[in-house]
């Protein structure tokens, strides 16, 4: 699997993650600040992700191994991924989120905020579409920060 970072904004990363042109998915993550945990996406790379149990969620997940200095990495139902710092909200504290569609919503401070939906649907098809099975993400750049 592939996920495309497309667009690094405070109100959160935006992209699509696929494996062919027939199964993709919009994807969501926190802005990039540096790695730090619960306020950052993951760096750039490529990582083994396999399924773990969520006590959170209740159920298995999967779950993105290896990423330096940081754990529990996710991929989960979710709406946004904003930096609360700027005034957004966000669902995330570091993990991934999958979404049908994009679109705009009013957060819970009052501002209009762009989003993922459908993000339970897209996390169910996701997990069918890969079967449970332990899969290779590779995490690319579609625009110019060779970090993110």
């Amino acid at each position: 699997m592939t996920l495309v970072r497309l667009e690094d904004t405070n109100q959160g990363t935006f992209g699509i993650i696929f494996n062919d042109s027939d199964n993709w998915w919009n994807s969501l993550e926190l802005p990039y600040r540096d790695n730090k945990p619960n306020i950052s996406c993951i760096p750039i790379g490529n990582y083994k992700v396999s399924m773990r149990y969520s006590n959170h969620f209740k159920r298995e997940l999967y779950h993105v191994l290896g990423v330096q200095g940081r754990s529990y990495i996710m991929i989960h139902p979710a709406n946004l991924a904003g930096d609360e710092a700027l005034g957004y909200q966000t669902q995330l504290q570091g993990c991934i989120t999958l979404g049908k569609k994009l679109g705009v919503i009013t957060n819970k401070f009052g501002k209009k905020q762009r989003c993922v939906l459908n993000s339970g649907i897209a996390i169910r098809e996701f997990m069918l579409y890969l079967d449970n099975k332990d899969f290779n993400l590779r995490i690319v750049n579609g625009f110019s920060n060779q970090y993110l």
